[in-house]
């Protein structure tokens, strides 16, 4: 998935908070009761973080510590 398209897709899902405009959103889990929802910009770091990571085990522990700072 190129840059663009991950800019596009973030741009969909958080051009609008209504239903009828967006059906859904995506948010995390990490554990069973812990997790955070997403910001455009978070979209955009974890579809990076998915699409390029050669090591996604630490770079996802990464990108979750950072939600909590």
């Amino acid at each position: 998935m190129t840059l663009k398209r991950i800019n596009e897709l973030a741009d969909f899902f958080y051009s609008s908070d209504s239903v009828d405009d967006v059906p859904l959103r995506i948010a995390c889990t990490t554990g069973q009761y812990a997790g955070f929802d997403l910001t455009h910009d978070d979209f955009i770091r974890l579809f990076v973080i998915l699409n390029k990571s050669e090591n996604l085990k630490e770079d996802l522990r990464e990108f979750v510590e950072s939600q909590y700072d």
